[in-house]
């Protein structure tokens, strides 16, 4: 880093702009949370998360890994612009050079879309609702599950 710039993969970019390609990176972590969000979940899922901007705005973490490939995906398409494919190369960049700078490594599971467990199996909907029923895990409901009274 020197002064308002930053160096990644040898370009001198502005910070403002390393902030911009990072918060791009992030929201579109989020948009794919939107999306698992809209997948076949449980009614226990959909009664702890009935706003689908509350849950990517809480776990969009668990798509980083989803963002990256979708990134990925997207430099290796001729289709996509010259200008499209820098910003997604220097944002996964930036992410990568983050982590590695990071205190604590996020050691939350990552979902990744077209499997199983990002669109949802309705046998597994059925189990939870067996096992845990259709409430909410709300922290009273937690705490006085918790609580034994003799």
């Amino acid at each position: 880093m020197t002064g308002d710039y930053l160096i990644v993969n040898g370009e001198r970019i502005p910070k403002s702009e390393a902030l911009s390609l990072i918060r791009m990176f992030y929201n579109d972590a989020k948009q794919i949370a939107g999306v698992f969000h809209g997948m076949d979940r449980s009614e226990k899922f959909r009664a702890n998360w009935p706003d689908e901007y509350v849950f990517a705005d809480a776990n969009w973490r668990n798509f980083l890994e989803a963002c990256r490939a979708m990134y990925a995906e997207r430099l290796g398409d001729p289709k996509t612009s010259a200008a499209d494919a820098r910003k997604m190369h220097l944002a996964i960049v930036l992410h990568t050079m983050i982590e590695q700078d990071a205190p604590e490594k996020f050691g939350g599971i990552q979902l990744a879309p077209n499997t199983q467990q990002f669109d949802g199996d309705r046998f597994e909907n059925r189990k939870i609702i067996e096992n845990y029923g259709k409430q909410s895990n709300t922290f009273k409901e937690l705490m006085l599950g918790s609580t034994r009274y003799h």
